[in-house]
């Protein structure tokens, strides 16, 4: 018998099998979820003035702030690393989560300070998420930070000579939301960006603006070939998971997050997206009329994957 093969086989299954454990449970939990990746992309859009090119937003979502995921400390982080890239506005899409900040006894002032160190060329605005309500109120908090909060509602901003509108529409999950009579007709020929938490609400947005930006499916947390998605809470699966979306010639772009409803992420790391901006009338070359149809678990598979999740989530008393 030959013990120096045996042994040698039995370390690389150990090795393997170690290898395996880190992949699919140490970096998922410890590592992935402490990575902040920021991702840059130019969209060419259609309904967007050309006065406007280059426009460089920032678009970040889904913070569940505590002190373990996305801490105070890495709220620092987040806000210079997006301050270094120089944007013209950024977004907040929603998802402080009022019931983290409760239960983890921080100190609301403390975050209005600390977000109050976001800059942008022209403005930081904000839309409430679906876990912005409860115990503790995010509204005031943004407000207290200087953060303009749009809640069914639009600013228009004159920009190079055109004006460019921004609607902001309340939480899907809390509210009975049309944005078809939000967003009015008469703006229609203006550049026109609407901020959405939940994307759900991207296939009533009227066809005449220019860009719709959302958050909440933090991309399905754990992200795998084939299946996309896992835990993906969207009406529409993994429709709109997240990425770049167009369909009809209407702009979508949802951004996977930057904190977690379980502590787990996997090929789906928290992000800043930066993005630039510009007219499909300059460009006609890079028109996009549909954007491949993402694919992944559907229907019972994915609600098993939310079971689960909601599971993970009372076990760890994280909601």
């Amino acid at each position: 018998m030959n013990f120096k093969k045996i042994f040698k086989t039995l370390l690389n299954v150990f090795l393997l099998t170690g290898l395996i454990i880190f992949l699919l449970i140490l970096y998922p939990v410890l590592i992935e979820p402490n990575i902040l990746v920021v991702k840059h992309k130019k969209l060419y859009l259609p309904n967007f003035n050309p006065a406007h090119n280059g426009l460089k937003i920032a678009v970040l979502s889904d913070f569940h702030i505590n002190k373990y995921g996305v801490t105070m400390k890495k709220m620092k982080t987040i806000v210079k690393k997006t301050n270094r890239e120089n944007p013209d506005y950024i977004f907040l899409l929603g998802d402080l989560d009022s019931y983290l900040i409760e239960k983890y006894k921080l100190n609301n002032n403390e975050l209005s300070s600390i977000m109050s160190g976001f800059k942008a060329k022209y403005d930081v605005i904000s839309v409430l998420g679906n876990h912005d309500f409860g115990p503790c109120v995010v509204k005031p908090i943004l407000l207290n930070a200087n953060i303009k909060v749009l809640e069914n509602q639009k600013q228009i901003d004159n920009i190079n000579g055109e004006k460019l509108i921004i609607y902001g529409l309340k939480d899907l999950w809390h509210f009975n939301v049309l944005p078809k009579k939000v967003i009015k007709k008469e703006d229609k020929g203006n550049s026109i960006i609407v901020l959405s938490h939940n994307p759900d609400l991207f296939p009533d947005v009227p066809s005449y603006t220019s860009l719709t930006l959302s958050g909440h499916t933090h991309g399905g947390q754990i992200c795998l070939p084939f299946f996309g998605g896992i835990f993906t809470p969207s009406m529409w699966e993994q429709r709109f998971n997240k990425g770049y979306i167009v369909e009809n010639n209407k702009h979508l772009y949802v951004t996977s997050g930057l904190g977690f409803s379980a502590p787990v992420r996997f090929g789906n790391p928290p992000e800043i997206v930066i993005l630039e901006l510009y007219s499909q009338e300059t460009y006609p070359n890079k028109t996009i009329q549909n954007t491949k149809e993402l694919k992944g678990l559907k229907h019972s598979l994915n609600a098993v994957g939310m079971s689960i999740a909601r599971k993970f989530l009372d076990y760890f008393s994280l909601i």
